[in-house]
């Protein structure tokens, strides 16, 4: 079951699971849904509306639930969301190694518009787009 998170301290340490160096800001336009299983976090989603754009900030499923949908769920929710709110450019960063996740963006329609140097530690990333061609 996806739910929207009004508190993500609710959700903080499923997302440090993940993302150990996580900040919590204080940032009106971002939204975190979770995908939860028998009452457990097993998944969540954070993106940003502003205007027309949005951007994917993080995504993660436990590592005993991928491969089963969960991840596609909580993106479709997303671009539900964002057609309802009249987005029409969706961006996010991924590490240019991580060749499962960019096979899932690339099957949802984000094309790889550019790459970002050094954008993690070092790490280069692509910034891929879905609309706005």
């Amino acid at each position: 079951m996806i739910e929207e998170v009004s508190d993500v301290n609710t959700i903080l340490s499923f997302i440090r699971m993940y993302f150990p160096s996580f900040v919590l800001q204080d940032n009106p336009f971002e939204k975190y849904l979770c995908y939860k299983l028998n009452g457990k976090i097993i998944g969540f989603i954070s993106y940003s509306i502003i205007y027309e754009r949005a951007e994917l900030n993080y995504i993660a499923v436990d590592e005993p639930f991928r491969r089963q949908g969960i991840a596609q769920k909580l993106l479709n929710f997303v671009l539900a969301d964002l057609k309802n709110n009249m987005v029409e450019n969706f961006s996010l960063e991924v590490s240019i190694s991580n060749n499962e996740a960019i096979n899932f963006y690339l099957k949802n329609g984000f094309k790889i518009k550019a790459v970002r140097n050094n954008y993690y530690n070092g790490i280069d990333a692509y910034l891929m787009v879905l609309g706005g061609d």
